[in-house]
């Protein structure tokens, strides 16, 4: 019930409030009616959600091992390629919410209404590709680690299934090693952020 009561009063004080944004965006409609450290500190997670394909693929049994080559570090299987997607959609959201931020921060008091449904538009993009696009995408290149390590016999019927090994290389090189280190480099750059404007910005 605290909690609830405190959502309600910082919605009630933003609405009350000097910031014709965080006004705007309380009264119109969005799926996602988040604070923008919040977004970003959800984006970070989902980055880190990514990293997670390097303890994922180190834990591979010796069959799926040998699928990815041996080394697993360097191995480049076909579906990686959604997991470096990811990484770019995240960023792309990282920067469309940080820029809304930065304009927030320099000019919230003057913003005109069109500037502020402009500045609107581009958070809601950045949001909505970010954590629904990139959010699946990871999840799918984490189902493919999983059907990994469940061993031979499913990853065999996998790809009877489908036709074709998706462990083995694809045409775009990208690496389970490069995937994990840009994903947590990224991770620490959208939490990092988020932490610092908790506390700047409401919404």
């Amino acid at each position: 019930m605290d909690g609830n009561d405190s959502v309600e009063d910082r919605h009630a004080a933003a609405l009350l409030g000097d910031s014709q944004y965080e006004r705007i965006k309380l009264q119109r409609y969005s799926l996602f009616k988040l604070s923008l450290p919040r977004t970003l500190a959800l984006q970070g997670l989902i980055l880190a959600a990514l990293a997670l394909v390097l303890p994922l693929a180190l834990s591979q049994p010796e069959p799926t091992r040998t699928l990815l080559g041996g080394d697993v570090l360097a191995a480049e299987p076909k579906f990686l390629f959604l997991g470096a997607y990811a990484s770019a959609i995240e960023l792309v959201g990282v920067l469309g919410v940080s820029y809304v931020a930065y304009r927030r921060l320099a000019a919230d008091d003057v913003l005109s209404e069109r500037e502020v449904h402009d500045l609107l538009a581009i958070e809601d993009a950045a949001t909505h590709v970010s954590l629904v696009t990139g959010g699946a995408a990871v999840a799918v290149v984490h189902g493919f680690f999983l059907v990994g390590l469940a061993g031979d016999p499913l990853v065999g019927r996998f790809q009877t299934l489908v036709g074709r090994n998706p462990f083995e290389p694809g045409i775009i090189p990208v690496s389970v090693g490069g995937v994990a280190v840009a994903a947590a480099a990224l991770a620490v750059l959208a939490l990092g952020l988020s932490h610092l404007l908790r506390g700047r910005l409401a919404y």
